[in-house]
This record gives structure tokens, sequence and C-alpha cells, in this order.
């Protein structure tokens, strides 16, 4: 294996595994050479080659050793040791360096002190190899650094170190670090996870999610045209169920902002990462440090908001931060799979911040938007999707795009290893644990149920108990609605297969659904929807 690609699958564990210790690694010590048993590294500052034997070179060996699958050994060269002699406790002292000869069987060395081996002829423990006489010394201190191997080794705990956790302030500055100006802050902040594939040119949109596409699509050009930002628009919210393309929207905003205005600040972090980060602050004493990371951006993108509910702590901060980016008119874009009302255990004040913008709904695509989606990532690939394959993909799998996209991957896969062109027989084949070849199943109160709830992502617990959050109102009217068009029950009966009290509450869901999708497309779209699942059972 190369040493420069073994060197950057450590840095990696390192990254992930003790990412306090990443930045100096990163930044400071490089892989110089290796064998098969041995890899050398030089660390460009002297006390780092000290720290590295004295705290981390046995857990960096058995990293080396892990990666490269055999035993080998990790040895940390000094700085500038490659001019050295390769055994400097044997050779002789720094003072006559222009005739290496003589001093080897000198009989009368001038100063005694200057050797530090016999211990008996100098009383003084001081190494004094630390202060050579400054005329007879020809290379700087820190590119000879003093010979320690005389001394008696110390354990970690003995060893006097810099605490590393702050050795951010000692590196230089990087290429990838935003620069700033005289009398600005410095703004050091980790490179944003962002999916360079994912833009609003690649993102397909409908009438299931115009709204959303638009507004993100918005807040991204107010990075280049800020007299148009709509402060209305903030905060964004962004919720729909899983897979439908929320994520795409932030990567697709960062993606805008990093090619037309390069010099904002923009951050992008899962609500988990947000958590650890902050946890990791409060442990170590690190605060400041977060909140300047957090509060001092142009953007702040935070996935799956939904997860806030849970820990105080973190529930204090975000309101915190909210409050102080909103302050400074900067944007927060946030996303979650239900509406900020709908987040358990999120407290009033939270709920009432993520509201105070636009709410932007992104439901389970239509049957067209299915269609391009698999037409456009044929084309991408090079690939002819006959069309009864792509209408026989989009009929039965429409509720969620990431879904959809692994059935076209899979479909591809498979006539790729199986060399047969793309079918409908082969599809049918090659999809059925996705898409069963039994057909003809019954229909029924329950597979109604069964049917909306798998196209809205909610548990048909909770489509049939009592809860009244907007998102769970919904799909148990259209249950209802469709139940009762599509199976012709009478309305005692269905209210107790839906577990009502009176059957007034099932008459009243079906005309608010009618009354629906006369006004709303989005209502139609997703009833008709759910229609094609019932026929493709």
């Amino acid at each position: 294996m190369d040493f420069f690609l073994l060197w950057e699958q450590v840095l990696d564990y390192i990254s992930k595994n003790d990412s306090q210790y990443y930045q100096m690694f990163s930044y400071d010590v490089f892989p110089t050479s290796m064998n098969d048993t041995t890899l050398v590294i030089t660390p460009s500052k002297p006390y780092l080659v000290r720290w590295i034997n004295g705290v981390y070179k046995g857990k960096l060996e058995q990293i080396v050793s892990s990666i490269a699958g055999k035993p080998m050994k990790v040895e940390i060269a000094s700085p500038g040791a490659a001019s050295n002699p390769p055994s400097p406790e044997t050779s002789a002292p720094p003072k006559a360096p222009l005739a290496p000869p003589a001093p080897v069987p000198a009989p009368k060395p001038v100063p005694a002190p200057a050797i530090p081996f016999p211990e008996e002829e100098n009383p003084t423990p001081s190494p004094l190899p630390e202060t050579p006489p400054a005329a007879a010394d020809p290379f700087p201190e820190e590119v000879a650094p003093p010979d320690f191997s005389s001394l008696t080794p110390k354990t970690a705990d003995q060893v006097v170190l810099p605490d590393i956790r702050n050795y951010e302030e000692l590196h230089e500055p990087s290429l990838f670090e935003p620069m700033t100006g005289v009398g600005e802050t410095k703004k050091n902040f980790q490179p944003n996870p962002v999916n360079e594939e994912y833009t609003f040119e690649t993102f397909v949109h409908g009438n299931c999610n115009e709204i959303a596409y638009q507004a993100a699509y918005a807040v991204a050009q107010t990075a280049t045209n800020p007299n148009q930002a709509d402060q209305k628009m903030n905060p964004l919210f962004i919720y729909g169920p899983s897979g439908l393309g929320k994520t795409h929207l932030l990567h697709a905003i960062c993606n805008y902002i990093h090619t037309y205005k390069p010099s904002l600040s923009v951050l992008f972090v899962s609500s988990e990462t947000f958590t650890n980060e902050l946890i990791d602050a409060i442990q170590n004493h690190t605060m400041p440090k977060f909140r300047a990371k957090y509060r001092n951006l142009d953007f702040l993108l935070i996935d799956d908001v939904q997860f806030f509910g849970s820990r105080d702590s973190t529930k204090m901060e975000i309101f915190n931060t909210f409050n102080e980016l909103f302050d400074k008119k900067k944007y927060i874009i946030m996303t979650s799979d239900r509406t900020p009302s709908d987040i358990d255990k999120l407290e009033d004040r939270l709920q009432s911040r993520f509201s105070s913008g636009l709410v932007a709904p992104i439901s389970p695509p239509d049957y067209e938007i299915c269609c391009i989606i698999l037409q456009k990532r044929a084309e991408k690939m090079g690939i002819t999707l006959p069309k009864d394959v792509v209408d026989y993909i989009a009929s039965h799998i429409n509720t969620n795009v990431r879904e959809l996209e692994g059935a076209f991957n899979k479909l591809v896969t498979f006539s790729h290893i199986k060399k047969e062109p793309i079918t409908l027989p082969f599809a049918r084949e090659a999809l059925k644990d996705q898409i069963p070849i039994e057909s003809g199943q019954e229909l029924t109160v329950d597979f109604i149920i069964d049917t909306v709830c798998k196209y809205y992502g909610v548990k048909k617990e909770k489509l049939l108990g009592n809860g009244r959050p907007k998102r769970i109102v919904i799909p148990r009217q259209i249950a209802m609605y469709l139940c009762r068009n599509e199976l012709h029950e009478s309305y005692p009966t269905l209210r107790d297969c839906f577990k009502r009290k009176d059957h007034s509450t099932v008459l009243y869901a079906c005309e608010r659904v009618e009354n629906d999708m006369a006004k709303d497309p989005q209502t139609r779209a997703a009833i008709e929807a759910i229609r094609k699942m019932l026929r493709n059972r």
C-alpha cells in the first residue's frame, strides 16, 4: 500500500474516533517513508515529537497495523533529522562539524561537560546539549533537537505538554478557510458535508413540492440579491415524509451559495451533529467556541429538527442561536418530517419561532413526477428505459423518491449483471421483492387504511387513534373518504372501523375531502395516486 494512501486512512480514523487530535495530525504531521514493517512520520515542530512518543505512539501503531493488515511500527523522526547522522547518541559533539573523523578518536575533548553520557564526571544533571555554544552549532535549535535518549523514560502523566484541545490557535491558515479582512473576525468552520450533485437543476418539482422548491430557490437567491430578501420566509421550515427531497433542497441551497457567493459563511448540519457538538462543548468547557461557530453565520441549515424535542440543553441552545441569527437578519432553513406543532416535547416558544416564517410542505410525488424522475435518471446514465417499464415502476412506487431511485438502480444493476435488455417482464422479475407479482388482493377497509398509511408515512395506530395533529387528521379523513367511495360502506360501519364515537365524524370527513379535491390540486393528486396503488394491488 502506498504510504500516502495509508496516511490518508489514518487521518480518516483519527477524524472519526479522536477528532480532538485531527487538526494537529492533518496540518503538522507528514508521512516520510515506509517499508514492510515501519512507517516513518515527521512532525513539523519539535515538541510534537515528544508528545506523540509519550502519548499517542502506541495507539498510532495499532491504527497503522489494523489498516495495513499486518504488524507495523511507527517511527517519529525529528524535523530536519534527514540531514543529521543516523545515530546521534554515538556521534561526536557538535563542536567540530566540519571535521567528522577527528572527534571519534579525540584523546583530549576540550570542554568536558559537552559529553552527555558520562554522568560520573558531570555532577550537574541539567541536559547540557540544550545549550551548546552558539558559535560551534551550525544548525538552528529547531532543526537539530537535543538528544533525550539517555534520559529515563517518563509516563504520559509525568510529561508536561500543551493542551492539545487549544491547538486550533496554533496552526497556520489553510487554503480551505475563508479569507477575512483586516478588521473582520476570523471564521474557522469545518467544511460543509454537501453533495455537489444535489442542485436546483437536478431537483424534479411539480404540484407535490412546488412551494418548497420555489421558497428554497428564493432563499438561495438572497445570497446574490440581498435587497430582494423577504423576511417573511425566514425561517424557512420544510416538512414532509422521509425520502421526498427535503435534504436535496438543503444541499441545493448550499451549492448555489458556494457557486455564486462563496464569501458567505454557510453551515449545513443535522440535528444529531448539532446535539453531539453541543454535548462535547459542555463536557470540554468550550461553549464560547461552539457559540462562535453557530452564531456568526450567514446561512444556517439544519436537517431533521424533529429530534430537538428530547434534550432540554439542546432546546435552550437552539432557541438562543435562533434568536441571535434572526436578530442579525441571517437565514435559517430547517427540515422535519412533521410540522412544528406536531413535534413531540417541543416547547411552545420554539414552535412559535419555527412557525414564524414560511412553513412549506412536501407531499409524496404523483405519477407524473415519478415518471419524470425515472426518465431523467435514465438519460443521465445513457440508458434506454421503455415507456411500459416507466409506467410499471411509477404506478407501484410513488410514495418515496428514495425508494423509487433504489428500484431504478436495482433494475439497472440486474440488467448489467445478467447482460439482458430492460423489458417489462425483466422489470417484473427484478423488482419482485419491492413490487409483488401476486395480484388480486381483496379490497377491504384494512387494506385501504394500510395503503393510506404507507402513502403518508404515518402509523396505523395513530391514524385510528384520537390524536388531532394535521399530519394525522388529513390521512384519516382521506382513508374514510376512500372506504366510503370505493367500498360503499355505511357511515355506522365506518364509524366502528375507524373507532369513532359518532358516524357524523365520517360524514364530515367525506364532505371535507370532497371540498378539498375541488379546490386543492395536491389533494386531488394524492387521492389519485392512492387509487392507483389500490388498483395495482
